[in-house]
């Protein structure tokens, strides 16, 4: 019975997730955002107010938890991803611009949204929330950067080859470091008995780190050199379950696993291959379930007064005044244009699929009501789907409406040429 109910679920899912990712792209916003529409379209939000019946039929309460397993297994696979694509080096070698510009990029919405918790608590704080957990949960939120939506935008308007895109997703890889460490920081706190827990927490994620680094990761540049089967590099590939394991059992969420796992994979063709299958299988089957999960849980309409939405609006005004101030102020004092500075915080204010990690967490641990989720949530949502219109108004246009364009001059300019040699044929 269960495995028939999943499989309707799968149908209902991809089907629904496939639309609005099409439709997504359709209106010029990045793909992921239609995917976060979907999961909010399946939820109490939209398919549990109008067809509540149908949504308790084809999402009932026992078949949640293993929705949320399958859920989890592609948040993993993702954040495995995700750390691949993290230019360790580039970072390490980064000069003193992009350092300014990436902590400014964290520091001023980090401060400002745990300035603004302050307020907030212990109204919108979870059950198991203090304050200290909670400023630091709210303005890690704030100052989060969606690393792959970031470069998707920087693909669709040919910024990827530039000055200016290198250094935007420079600043976004370390901000998430950054961010992930808060959230590190935050864990560890809501589940410390004491002092002491939390040092002995800290010190063994450090213990970890460093067994990954000096340990695991020439482990696998030796598997590169000397193990040519593919099915044997595959199952060291798969290294990242026990990691994802270790973090779990150290009390840290496992995506930090998987994720520090990503970081110190080798570079070499064959894990990359073997990342981009992963990458294939999960973008399709199990990712979704995690957008859909996270939609189950999104109730917009716990935000029921004017009060509540005008909170939310301040939610918004506060996450894109930090983020947007905080990477385009430090660029202009290195003398860069308004332009080219505008153009860096708008491009650090897109929060996209990492946002919502980061505030599933914060759920789950507790350190957040679910109407101030649903408020964090809008947010993210919202922030993302700014950054392609403000993009087109400071000047740059899609790859393919320049293409569109570049073709219709050619032909007008070959119609112009017709009409000039009939004239001079006359």
């Amino acid at each position: 019975m269960l495995t028939g109910q999943i499989f309707l679920q799968l149908i209902v899912i991809l089907l629904t997730v496939q639309v609005f990712g099409f439709l997504g792209k359709c209106v010029g916003q990045p793909r992921v955002i239609g995917e976060i529409l979907a999961g909010l379209a399946l939820g109490p939000t939209l398919l549990g107010t109008i067809f509540p019946q149908v949504e308790a039929t084809v999402f009932p309460s026992s078949a949640l938890p293993t929705l949320q397993a399958l859920g989890d297994i592609g948040l993993v696979l993702y954040m495995f991803s995700l750390g691949t694509h993290i230019d360790t080096h580039a970072m390490l070698k980064q000069g003193r611009k992009a350092t300014v510009v990436s902590l400014s990029g964290v520091l001023l919405p980090l401060a400002m949204g745990g300035m603004f918790a302050f307020f907030l608590y212990p109204e919108f704080a979870g059950p198991k929330a203090n304050l200290v957990s909670f400023m630091l949960l709210v303005g890690t939120a704030m100052a989060i950067t969606a690393f792959p939506v970031l470069a998707r935008l920087l693909e669709d308007r040919c910024m990827l080859a530039t000055k200016l895109g290198a250094m935007a997703l420079l600043c976004a890889a370390i901000d998430d470091v950054v961010g992930w460490c808060l959230l590190a920081l935050v864990i560890t706190i809501i589940h410390a008995t004491g002092a002491a827990s939390v040092v002995m927490t800290i010190v063994f994620l450090a213990l970890f780190v460093g067994v990954m680094l000096g340990v695991v990761r020439p482990l696998l540049f030796f598997a590169d050199q000397h193990i040519k089967s593919k099915p044997a590099l595959m199952t060291l590939t798969m290294i990242l379950l026990l990691s994802a394991f270790a973090t779990n059992a150290m009390g840290i969420h496992p995506v930090f696993g998987a994720f520090m796992t990503g970081i110190v994979l080798p570079r070499r063709t064959a894990f990359i291959e073997q990342v981009k299958s992963i990458d294939q299988v999960n973008y399709l089957l199990f990712l979704p379930l995690y957008f859909v999960y996270n939609g189950l849980r999104t109730h917009i309409g716990l935000i029921n007064s004017p009060a509540l939405w005008l909170l939310c609006s301040l939610v918004l005004i506060i996450a894109c005044l930090s983020k947007i101030l905080g990477g385009s102020l430090s660029l202009r004092v290195f003398g860069a244009s308004w332009k080219e500075s505008l153009t860096l915080g708008t491009l650090m204010n897109t929060r996209g699929l990492v946002e919502l990690i980061v505030l599933n967490i914060g759920l789950d641990l507790g350190v957040i009501s679910p109407t101030f989720f649903a408020m964090l949530v809008i947010m993210a949502v919202v922030t993302t789907m700014m950054a392609p219109p403000l993009l087109s108004f400071l000047g740059y246009r899609q790859k393919h409406m320049e293409e569109q364009e570049a073709k219709d001059a050619t032909e007008s300019l070959g119609t112009k040429g017709i009409g000039l040699n009939e004239q001079a044929g006359n």
